[in-house]
């Protein structure tokens, strides 16, 4: 038996006397179900999000019931979203320079980021398109013993009519020297770079859930020099924010834009961005904000390169789990799919949120089945004649055979006539 400190017993006490006070839950208005077995209490149950409760669930996921003996346990979503910790130090260039068959040459000075103890970034601003240069960044502690963070970074330009996507920033490991020093090989005018920042970023990545991974439906489009990926979820309503390529082993470094589309004939273009392949370094995926169309189409401008041998296309989400308290083991039910359902509204969020983490199990759930208790709102229950096709199309096939017996003896009595 695991013993609950009193600080929890009281807030689990609040949380079970709100649940009490609720009213019963009424079956008939979830469509599907999907049985949930406890094997021990006091932990905090933790069932992550799968394509199966995406495509029977609404858009917001406020459909979602967890029910024991005909009571809501009361439960909280959680993404895995990850975060972004940045700070920035905008100083102008300490100088600038070309250096004679390498390329244009850039000091910064930290000292006066007092608030900037470590840097692992920089970006850059310019004028010029249409390139992709390579950067090697270099720190110092006294500007005149320089050693190399990185040697291979890029920064990049693509513009081609209305489209314009430009990636001026390369990241290197954290450094507290003083001095950052950044050679951008190939270029050889110093007014090609016109400012340049640094940053000091963290990042901590998000989780996240593949929905499919699809062998795509290629074309070229000779007329933009792209390849034309195309994609099919095989059903509109599944949460989308990331198409991820699997490629070979191939060098490249790409302009890239996504499109979405319910029906595979109008697209709405929702990002641009670029995927590269180098050395050492590969950034295959391209992240949007939240979609839910069926059909996906990714263009890849090739320029006068040869196209990407895309294998393999991951279709992906962020990871989403919803964790929940029984008051004991045993079996409980998870019901979903009720367009008219309101978004429920719990404590457990804020209870959880006063107490020391508590220890948490992963719970795997069963076959998801159509509920038999249920019945659908007034108005939305199928016609007479879609529930009982078997009928229907046993008096449609008698009178059709009853029209042709007629219409035979019709003919025949004209004949004899």
């Amino acid at each position: 038996m695991i013993a609950i400190p009193a600080r929890n017993r009281i807030c689990l006490g609040l949380f079970w006397a709100s649940l009490l006070a609720a009213a019963g839950f009424e079956p008939s208005h979830w469509k599907f179900h999907v049985p949930v077995r406890v094997p021990e209490s006091g932990r905090l149950c933790v069932i992550p999000f799968d394509r199966a409760l995406y495509s029977r669930m609404r858009l917001d996921l406020g459909d979602l019931r967890v029910i024991r003996d005909g009571e809501e346990i009361p439960y909280v979503i959680e993404t895995m979203a990850g975060s972004v910790e940045e700070h920035e130090c905008g100083l102008g260039i300490l100088n600038k320079s070309v250096i004679p068959h390498t390329g244009v040459q850039l000091t910064l000075d930290l000292d006066k980021c007092k608030d900037l103890k470590q840097h692992s970034r920089i970006a850059f601003a310019t004028a010029e398109t249409n390139f992709r240069q390579r950067v090697r960044i270099e720190t110092s502690d006294d500007n005149r013993f320089w050693l190399v963070s990185r040697e291979d970074g890029y920064i990049f330009d693509f513009t081609q009519g209305d489209r314009k996507l430009s990636v001026l920033t390369v990241d290197y490991p954290v450094s507290t020297r003083r001095y950052v020093r950044a050679t951008i090989f190939g270029w050889t005018e110093t007014e090609a770079i016109t400012a340049a920042r640094s940053f000091y970023r963290v990042e901590h990545p998000a989780e996240r859930y593949i929905l499919d991974a699809i062998t795509p439906e290629r074309s070229e489009d000779p007329e933009t020099r792209s390849s034309i990926l195309k994609l099919d979820l095989a059903q509109s309503g599944l949460p989308h924010d990331r198409v991820r390529l699997e490629a070979d082993r191939s060098d490249f470094h790409r302009a890239a834009e996504l499109e979405v589309s319910e029906d595979s004939k109008a697209w709405t273009i929702v990002t641009r961005g670029t995927i590269f392949q180098v050395p050492g370094e590969q950034s295959l995926a391209i992240t949007y904000p939240q979609r839910h169309e069926r059909y996906l189409r990714l263009r890849i401008f090739n320029g006068d390169n040869r196209p990407v041998p895309a294998l393999r296309v991951y279709v992906e989400t962020l990871k989403r789990v919803f964790k929940f308290l029984p008051p004991s083991a045993g079996d409980l039910w998870l019901y979903y799919g009720n367009p008219n359902a309101r978004p429920p509204v719990y404590d457990l969020a804020a209870i959880l949120g006063r107490q020391a983490p508590m220890p948490e199990t992963s719970l795997v759930i069963g076959e998801w089945k159509v509920n038999p208790d249920y019945r659908p709102p007034p108005g939305q229950e199928k016609p007479w004649s879609e529930r009982h096709p078997a009928v229907l199309y046993t008096v449609l096939g008698l009178a059709v055979v009853g029209m042709g017996l007629v219409t035979v003896r019709f003919l025949m009595k004209v004949r004899d006539a």
